[in-house]
Parts: C-alpha cells; sequence; structure tokens
C-alpha cells in the first residue's frame, strides 16, 4: 500500500471486458425493514455500485475516489474499476479492482467489534488495499467513508442500471465539478493562509448531446481561486463504449485550465440521469456529478447546503437553510440559513439579522443568475452579501445547481425541493458528516434508531487516517417549529456535534455541524427508503484544498463536545 501515493498507472484497456461482464441492473432482494424491527445482510449488497468519496489524505492533500465495484451478494467483490486523483504527488492512480470482500450486519453496516472491523469493504488493486466503512439504506444506496490510515473521505455508492450510449444521447445535462488547480500558493482567494497548497477550482455548466455523444451546444461558469469566468461556451463529447459500465468524457472550453483547455474525466453511470464524473488529468482535478436538465426552478421551499472559503477569516464555510423561490424564481424574504463560518457557528438570523432574499434573470438556455439582495452570508467574515454575492445557477433532477461568480467569493451548492417536513420515528438512519476541525479532515459514518427524538446507535470517525470503529453514538433531535423542516441536534454523550438539520423529502434530511469545533455537511438518509443522497461528497471539494485554513477553528473553539 504505500506505493499507492507514489505510483501513476495507466488505463488499463483489459479492464473493460472485466467491467463488461460485471453487469448492472436493478436488485431482485426483497425490501428489508432496518432495525429495531428486521436487519439487513450480504444479499442486499448485489450487483454492481458506482461509488465516490471526496475528502482530504494524510499528506494533507486534496483526495477524491471514484470507481465502480461488483458485489455478489454473499460478501465478496468479483471486479471492478478504481480511479484516485488528488494533489499529492503522482496521486493519479486508475486501475483494475481484482477481488475484495465486505461484511454486511443486520443494521447495514459493517460488522466487527471496535478493535477488528471483519466487515469493511475493501477493493483490493494492484496499488494496495483501500478500505471504507459504510452503512446501507437500501439494496440500492449506502453511505460510505474511507476508512484507513492514507486519508478520510466521504461519500456514497448506488447501485447501478445498464446505461449505453444510445440511453445518453440528445440529453441535457447539468454538471456541477469541485476540486482543486494547477496552481498552488500560500495565498488563497487573496488571503495569507500560511503553507503553499492547490487553489479551489470549481464549475458549473450544462451541455446537450447529439446523437453521436458530441456536445452539440453549451455554457459552463469557472470559479479559479475567487477569479470567475462565466458564461462560456463548451463543447467536447461523452462516450460510454459497447459492454463496458463506464466510460469518458471531455469538457473543453476557452476559458478552462485544463491542459489544451480539454479537461479529460472518466464517467460512471449510476442510470441515464445521473452520471459521476473524476478527472484524469494530473492537474486541475475536478469531481462531481451531471444530472439531466429541469426546465425550471421549482417554486416554494428549496432546502439548499453550501460549502465554501472565507474570504476574511481564511477558512472553511458551510451553510444549509431554505430558499423559498417564487414563481419567477426570486427568493422570498422568509428563506433562512444555518451558518459554520470557520467555526463560529449561527442559527437562523444569528448572524445577519435580515431575512434572505435574491433575484433571479430569465433562464436561458437552462442557465440563471441569481443575485442576493439582503441577509445571505457566503463566507465574508460573518456578513451579509448586501447585494454584491452573485451565483449562477441551473436546475437539474439532482437540484439546483450554483456556483458563486462574483470576484468575492468561493462557495458552491445545491438546493433541493422540499416535499416534506417530518423526520421519521421509530425506523432506523445512515447518516454521514465530512468536513474539518482544528485538528485536520474529519469523516463520520453513523447507523442509529430514531426513538422519538431520541438517537442511539453506531459510529465510525476517521480523523484523516486515525480510525476509531464502532463507537457508541447517542443525540437527541427537536423540531423548530417555527422553520419547515428544520431541527436541532444535541449530543447526549461523547460522540456527537451539535447539528442543524432539514428534512429535504420523506427519507432524506440535509445536516449542517452548528458545532464550534468542527466545519461540516452531511445527510441523513432513512432505511430501506428509495431516497438517494448525493449531499455530501458533491460541493464539499472546496473544503478540502484549503488544509492549512482549518487552523483558524483553533482560536474560535470553545470547548464543545468532541469524540474521543
Amino acid at each position: 500500500m504505500s506505493l499507492r501515493y507514489r505510483i501513476f498507472l495507466p488505463a488499463i484497456l483489459s479492464s473493460l471486458a472485466l467491467l463488461a461482464a460485471c453487469g448492472g441492473g436493478g436488485s431482485s432482494n426483497p425490501p428489508v425493514k432496518p432495525p429495531p424491527s428486521g436487519g439487513f445482510s450480504n444479499s442486499n449488497l448485489s450487483g454492481s455500485y458506482v461509488f465516490s468519496v471526496t475528502g482530504t489524505a494524510s499528506t494533507n492533500d486534496f483526495l477524491t475516489i471514484m470507481g465502480v465495484f461488483t458485489a455478489d451478494g454473499t460478501g465478496k467483490i468479483t471486479g471492478g474499476l478504481l480511479d484516485q486523483n488528488g494533489t499529492m504527488s503522482n496521486g493519479l492512480i486508475l486501475t483494475t479492482i481484482t477481488s475484495g470482500t465486505y461484511n454486511v450486519g443486520s443494521d447495514g453496516r459493517a460488522t466487527g467489534n471496535s478493535s477488528f472491523p471483519t466487515g469493511l469493504l475493501t477493493l483490493q488493486t494492484a496499488n494496495g488495499t483501500f478500505q471504507f466503512a459504510y452503512v446501507l439504506t437500501s439494496s440500492e444506496h449506502g453511505l460510505i467513508t474511507e476508512f484507513e490510515n492514507f486519508g478520510s473521505a466521504s461519500g456514497s455508492f448506488d447501485l447501478q442500471t445498464n446505461v449505453t450510449q444510445a440511453n445518453l444521447d440528445g440529453q441535457s445535462y447539468v454538471f456541477n465539478l469541485t476540486g482543486a488547480s494547477n496552481s498552488t500558493g500560500t495565498v488563497i482567494c487573496n488571503v495569507q493562509i500560511g503553507a503553499p497548497v492547490a487553489a479551489p477550482y470549481d464549475t458549473i455548466g450544462i451541455f446537450t448531446l447529439d446523437q453521436s455523444g458530441n456536445i452539440a451546444s453549451g455554457v459552463q461558469d469557472f470559479n479559479d481561486n475567487c477569479n470567475p469566468s462565466i458564461n462560456a461556451a463548451v463543447t467536447g463529447s461523452v462516450n460510454l463504449p459497447a459492454g463496458s459500465n463506464y466510460g469518458t468524457a471531455k469538457l473543453t472550453s476557452a476559458a478552462s485550465i485544463c491542459p489544451g483547455t480539454t479537461c479529460s474525466f472518466d464517467v460512471f453511470p449510476i442510470d441515464s440521469t445521473h452520471l459521476k464524473l473524476i478527472e484524469t488529468d494530473t492537474q486541475p482535478i475536478l469531481v462531481g456529478d451531471a444530472f439531466t436538465q429541469s426546465s425550471s426552478i421549482p417554486a416554494g421551499n428549496n432546502v439548499f447546503t453550501m460549502a465554501g472559503f472565507d474570504i476574511q477569516v481564511g477558512g472553511p464555510f458551510t451553510a444549509a437553510g431554505i430558499f423559498d423561490f417564487d414563481s419567477n424564481g426570486n427568493i422570498k424574504s422568509d428563506s433562512v440559513e444555518d451558518i459554520n463560518d470557520a467555526g463560529a457557528a449561527g442559527e437562523i438570523g444569528a448572524v445577519t439579522g435580515t431575512s434572505i432574499t435574491g433575484i433571479s434573470t430569465p433562464l436561458t438556455g437552462g442557465r440563471t443568475e441569481i443575485t442576493f439582495v439582503t441577509g445571505f452570508v457566503n463566507g465574508n467574515g460573518g456578513n451579509a452579501c448586501s447585494s454584491s454575492c452573485i451565483f449562477a445557477a441551473y436546475p437539474s433532477t439532482g437540484g439546483l445547481q450554483m456556483l458563486e461568480i462574483d470576484n468575492g467569493g468561493m462557495t458552491n451548492g445545491i438546493a433541493y425541493p422540499q416535499t416534506a417536513t417530518t423526520m421519521a420515528s421509530n425506523d432506523g438512519f445512515g447518516m454521514n458528516l465530512s468536513g474539518v476541525t482544528s485538528n485536520g479532515a474529519e469523516d463520520d459514518i453513523v447507523e442509529f434508531t430514531n426513538n422519538n427524538g431520541k438517537w442511539s446507535g453506531i459510529i465510525d470517525v476517521n480523523d484523516q487516517g486515525s480510525t476509531s470503529f464502532r463507537n457508541s453514538f447517542s443525540s437527541t433531535y427537536a423540531a423548530d417549529g417555527a422553520v419547515s423542516g428544520r431541527g436541532v441536534v444535541t449530543p447526549s454523550s461523547n460522540s456527537g456535534y451539535a447539528l442543524a438539520t432539514y428534512v429535504i423529502d420523506s427519507a432524506t434530511s440535509a445536516v449542517v455541524s452548528v458545532d464550534s469545533s468542527y466545519v461540516a455537511l452531511g445527510a441523513v438518509v432513512q432505511q430501506n427508503a428509495s431516497a438517494k443522497s448525493n449531499l455530501v461528497a458533491n460541493h464539499l471539494a472546496v473544503l478540502r484544498t484549503t488544509p492549512a485554513a482549518r487552523m483558524k477553528l483553533s482560536r474560535k473553539k470553545t470547548g464543545a463536545v468532541r469524540f474521543k
């Protein structure tokens, strides 16, 4: 495994034949009632699954891993493909998965005890063994955390359906990609941060494929270290070879900083409406999702999550809340926000004291621009944008994808239509959290039962390579009667953080840490639910590209409850 961060492997063409044999399609397993009244087993992990995690290597470098593995339903991994990219030296790895193991307990977690986690998802490659803690929410979806001493990262995995090139051709896809640029220095967004790091780099846009997989039309917006380029034309292609369950893509734009202005990606389709992309250039490094286009911004409450970089104090920023859109896409004054600004956590109105409002331009070519007029905080020393904060936004079947395009910030996010306001009781849930503490990056994965507001279960913790498996977890949950779907989570032992939650649908809630010692976002997903969550991985990359900035948390830390 010591070779993992030092060896570059070219793409292995023979993997196409292996992956073609892996198959796909829907699960034939019956639904499972999770704890407390039922159980999962190995049979609930059966088929080909697309997985991705984003986080931080033990060397403090940005790290992302994506691929597809095939599980046989009996505890064995029979094949697959794994891509890794990161800012560490020779961090790009493209390799086959040759074998592996897993063992699913009745609670949907890996089996084993605190000193011997026998059931971890283990993927064997020529570059060593990759290990992940997980919690299944159904036979088709799970939350996942890298669980080894090489780094810490969070994400999800989804059962892959059979997708061909013909399923992609003619579709319009909205993409949201985040990561690190090819410039390294001690200044991020004009803020001196200390040790040199790779600068954050994000892009968002839309493309339409013709009947040959070529991009017939498209535009994209960029934010390179708080320097935006907006509404640039994009060309390229998406190619899914016959008989394969992964493909390649190229995105070309004059505004791109990729080699020759063309970014190259591996593409892993979950289904024809949802693609996952990881860049295969050595620099820059981008990772994210593409969803089929939606025709409008959904009116009413939309739960949003955002991650970014505070350009005043030089630290990480996260937020979650509700944007209430009118029929024209404008943000109404009853919109609210919870933030964690480099450890200065604030609940609704505690920082701005002003309601959030915004104005949207007409949706043109799948793109709009949202200008925040009052109230919205985006990582500016706790100050509201004051009419200077502008986001490009693209509605998709995976939510409203948003990227800051003014030159005063580096924030990326997603807003999801809110279709429910109550979290189920007396059922099992999976949760993962991803972010940074004053000690470094941290990723937590939890399985718990919600018993009328009392959460109890098991938590696994990865403190940037220092892992702790199967620890007791307990917290209390209280719904906020004044704000639709909002809840407050308070740790009742030394195994949790103060959290604010926002219900998105009957099975999924967004989570933001309001703990001064942990800047993080996450997701809570009801077990045995059909909802699929991508809340954690797809816009947290900006937090992980500025590791030196995490030390800003230490001066704000208040001794809040902390897992040890």
